[in-house]
């Protein structure tokens, strides 16, 4: 079961506190993961699959965006 962010936290995230809102980036860190997920090959010609760091930055980067322009009011 997922733990809720404690309120606070979210506060101080749309108020621009870096550490809350790298604890906020922290708690959907597999969520964004699984987002981030490609189909790829090894060496052998093998499928797997592997994070796209490029898509994951851009997401956390979209997050970080809406924590930041997000109104509590």
């Amino acid at each position: 079961m997922s733990k809720l962010l404690p309120y606070e936290t979210i506060v101080k995230a749309c108020e621009g506190d870096p550490e809350a809102v790298n604890r906020v980036l922290d708690h959907y860190s597999g969520y964004i993961e699984a987002l981030s997920m490609r189909r790829g090959y090894d060496q052998n010609g093998n499928p797997c699959l592997a994070v796209d760091e490029e898509i994951r930055r851009r997401i956390e980067t979209k997050l970080i965006v809406a924590i930041l322009s997000f109104d509590l009011n």
